[in-house]
């Protein structure tokens, strides 16, 4: 019997902020887009790969206190993929990052952007920069992609 070995680890910065959910039984669950930046494409233009992440727990509740939107992160967990039949009957199905560990990179936020308690006091403000619209993910679906659907070319 062979033995696999499923284990990521990444860093990048959230592409958007963490969303808190609680499951029936009072367990908290927190998703997340993670925006990991990659070696520039050959025009020069950079190259960022997104990616779906969830996670468990009192780790969930940090993420969902502490960090926001650009927060810097490392990630280490396990790739899942999920499957299901969609209301119009076709099959759907993702892969995410199903994250064991987050360790907080990016040092602390700005002054006035966070309150005692870890609660946001504030949004913070939107990037006006190139810069800082470098993991801007406006166009990072949030939706399962279809597997039969065709893909455009990059």
């Amino acid at each position: 019997m062979s033995w696999d070995i499923n284990r990521c680890v990444l860093v990048g910065r959230l592409s958007n902020d963490p969303e808190l959910k609680y499951t029936p039984s009072n367990t908290a669950v927190a998703h997340f887009g993670l925006a990991v930046g990659g070696k520039p494409k050959p025009d020069g233009k950079p190259s960022v790969s997104f990616f779906n992440v969830v996670v468990w727990a009192k780790i969930a509740e940090n993420t969902a206190n502490y960090l926001h939107k650009g927060s810097q992160v490392v990630i280490e967990g396990r790739l899942d993929q999920r499957s299901w039949k969609a209301q119009d009957g076709s099959n759907r199905s993702v892969v995410e990052i199903i994250a064991d560990r987050v360790e907080f990179i990016g040092g602390r936020p700005a002054e006035g952007t966070r309150s005692s308690g870890g609660q946001p006091a504030q949004k913070p403000e939107p990037a006006t920069s190139y810069e800082d619209n470098f993991y801007d993910s406006t166009d990072f679906n949030t939706e399962p992609v279809d597997p039969n659907q065709d893909l455009p070319n990059f």
